[in-house]
């Protein structure tokens, strides 16, 4: 167990540092970004109602740059959300063999705007790092994962339809 760990811990590093390069490479990113059509404040806005809808829960928003501008940094909005699914975290608790993943739990999405104003939805790929699991463990990572990226999904479509009825 313990060379499992240290393994998906190097493979998770080594995959941060990769992870511009893969883009260009075609490789798979350990990180997946999506764009908002809409402003940092209706982005947050939809995907909250979205998680609701999708009968997740936020568990817990960081406002990164909110404590970072306490500390006398200015920077651009950051929230990062923990969000959850009892559903697949407690397949995931219930299993000794599975709890060593828990430091990726609950699933961490974030929304941040750029400083040339652009807004992304950003998140881990669990398609990329599922391989590296167990079959059973791999396959609830890929469940949950779909359904996060169903819920990003939504969020920019209904962000889009929001962007046509303006215009």
């Amino acid at each position: 167990m313990n060379k499992l760990i240290s393994h998906f811990l190097i493979v998770l590093l080594i995959g941060f540092a990769q992870s511009a390069a893969a883009s260009n490479s075609g490789q798979p990113q350990m990180f997946l970004q999506t764009q908002s059509p809409k402003g940092f404040k209706e982005t947050v806005k939809i995907f909250k109602e979205e998680v609701k809808k999708g009968k997740w829960s936020i568990l817990n928003v960081t406002n990164l740059s909110g404590i970072l501008s306490s500390k006398g940094y200015t920077l651009h909005p950051v929230l990062i959300f923990d969000v959850c699914s009892g559903k697949y975290s407690a397949k995931i608790l219930a299993k000794d063999e599975y709890r060593f993943v828990t430091p990726l739990m609950p699933c961490r999405t974030s929304i941040y705007k750029t400083s040339k104003g652009k807004v992304f939805i950003s998140r881990l790929n669990a398609h990329a790092m599922a391989p590296m699991f167990d079959p059973g463990l791999a396959d609830i990572m890929l469940k949950s994962s779909d359904e996060i990226e169903a819920i990003i999904s939504k969020t920019i479509s209904r962000l889009n339809k929001y962007n046509k009825i303006l215009k």
